[in-house]
């Protein structure tokens, strides 16, 4: 509440910046395990399992996984000879050891500290007390100790956690969120460990910000070694196919406005972003449920910050105008709405410039705010998360195994036709992985597909790079090929499309496609 963002903008030194992001889990988890799907099932492994000529278990494989932490005492997660199968923790949360180096703040522990822990059955090192990376772990390399029939993909594969920081209520009342400052905090660790242990690594996306149309240029494409073999980001597309956090509209040069409408819930605070099409540029100006209107909110060459209130309702708002912004080029409004009070609230659009009149606005994941928070005529196409809108990532939707469909949650891609994500769709859908205190738990959402495709990424990867059977196949544009070229598709679909991109994960497949 006490930043002062124009301390940065008045600094010579600093050309760009960006406020820290909300991001949100892409899982949902259920305790009942009756209509659960088992990992074999789901992905097919008995084909790897069986095959006298493909010996992969993800052995020298690292998986990063950003999320809730881990329950590290899980019996799952724990080798018959009594080794965790984390080689690295950092609980950014946990200030009571040593940070990671270049890191000032959590404790990382390594995996003989996990191993000491677990001889003593100590659970204080990090607790998991949300469960959903817990779930994931299992999923990727989990032993099946408890039962073998959950048990993972990559079983011989390493684990490289990190539990994020966790924010409370910054949309509504007993709603869990992440920052995107500690995500980039997070990759930058793992990638710092896969350098260090010298293995290939996947980087496991089970959390997301909010949805976006725009292909940016993000602080993902900064990291220069997702360009060389055996690095690689899989990332959930989003659970927001179903949603109604998603506006999309033209206008004319010759309208006077538009109005977009937005019913607001139960919340305290609601973050709005609009983004324009080129070099179009749109003024506008709010109006609250009693009919108080804001400024006018319109292009300056020097940057402003808009800030007022809506007296009646007592609500502050801070707009932020760009144009262009720097990650795309074109127009961004950030509008900030701080005490917002429940009813119809109006998003006024008057237009300035327009040569293509195509604009967007989002509201942060329905997950984070109150169910009652909607657009009144939304859009479900272009609700990818936006960091999985990158190219440089592999982008997984949900499937419904048991429907043979796509699973109604799972975010579609961009409405524009820029590009087509995601880039396949997975198992999504009642997934059993291990839960915390040695149980299981079912998940759903585009999470739970990545953690299948991450893992089956993780047997490719020790079949074509650490076993050295096709060599120079591990860069991202060549697993994304073959993991395209291997899926199922449907006969009476055609494909690419932005709801099930090239088709469902087909591990067989996959490897079929090297030959």
């Amino acid at each position: 509440d006490d930043f002062d963002e124009s301390i940065l903008t008045n600094m010579p030194e600093i050309t760009w910046w960006n406020q820290s992001q909300v991001m949100s889990s892409l899982i949902q988890t259920t305790n009942s395990l009756k209509l659960g799907e088992t990992i074999n099932f789901a992905v097919g492994t008995d084909y790897i399992k069986n095959n006298p000529y493909i010996n992969v278990t993800g052995k020298d494989i690292l998986i990063a996984i950003i999320d809730s932490g881990v329950d590290y005492l899980h019996p799952d997660l724990i080798t018959r000879d009594g080794k965790s199968k984390i080689a690295y923790l950092w609980d950014q949360e946990n200030n009571s050891g040593t940070p990671p180096e270049g890191m000032i703040f959590g404790s990382e522990f390594n995996n003989e500290q996990i191993n000491e822990a677990i001889r003593s059955n100590n659970p204080n090192l990090s607790k998991d007390n949300i469960g959903t990376g817990t779930a994931v772990a299992g999923i990727l390399v989990g032993q099946g100790n408890i039962n073998n029939d959950y048990s993972g993909i990559a079983k011989d594969a390493e684990l490289v956690v990190i539990k994020l920081r966790e924010y409370d209520d910054v949309y509504k009342e007993g709603k869990i969120s992440y920052g995107t400052t500690d995500f980039f905090a997070a990759i930058t660790y793992a990638v710092s460990i896969a350098e260090k242990e010298n293995k290939p690594m996947i980087i496991n996306l089970t959390i997301g910000s909010r949805s976006s149309t725009e292909v940016e240029t993000t602080i993902i494409e900064t990291y220069s070694v997702f360009n060389r073999p055996g690095m690689i980001i899989v990332s959930g597309a989003g659970d927001q196919g179903n949603t109604d956090i998603h506006y999309s509209g033209n206008i004319k040069q010759t309208d006077a406005y538009q109005d977009v409408i937005l019913q607001n819930g139960e919340n305290k605070n609601l973050d709005i972003t609009i983004s324009g099409n080129g070099p179009d540029k749109l003024d506008i100006l709010l109006i609250s449920p009693s009919g108080e209107l804001s400024q006018t909110i319109q292009y300056a060459p020097s940057y402003n910050i808009y800030e007022g209130k809506f007296n009646l309702e007592n609500t502050s708002y801070k707009i932020r105008y760009t144009y262009p912004w720097i990650d795309t080029g074109e127009l961004r409004i950030e509008i900030r709405l701080t005490d917002i009070s429940p009813g119809i609230w109006t998003i006024r659009l008057i237009p300035e410039l327009i040569l293509s009149g195509n604009y967007d606005i989002y509201l942060p994941n329905k997950n984070l705010i109150s169910e009652n928070t909607r657009f009144l005529d939304p859009n479900s196409m272009g609700t990818i998360t936006m960091y999985a809108n990158s190219e440089s990532i592999i982008t997984v939707g949900a499937f419904n195994g048991r429907l043979n469909s796509i699973w109604i949650g799972s975010s579609n891609g961009d409405s524009n036709g820029f590009r087509i994500k995601p880039d396949i769709i997975a198992p999504g859908v009642n997934i059993i992985g291990s839960y915390p205190n040695d149980t299981y738990a079912m998940l759903t959402g585009s999470a739970a597909a990545t953690a299948n495709t991450a893992g089956a990424t993780a047997l490719f990867y020790q079949y074509t790079i650490v076993d050295a059977n096709y060599k120079g196949k591990g860069f991202t544009q060549e697993v994304r090929t073959f993991m395209r070229a291997g899926a199922t598709r449907s006969v009476d679909i055609s494909y690419p499309n932005t709801s099930l991109g090239y088709g469902v994960l087909n591990l067989r497949g996959m490897f079929d496609a090297l030959k």
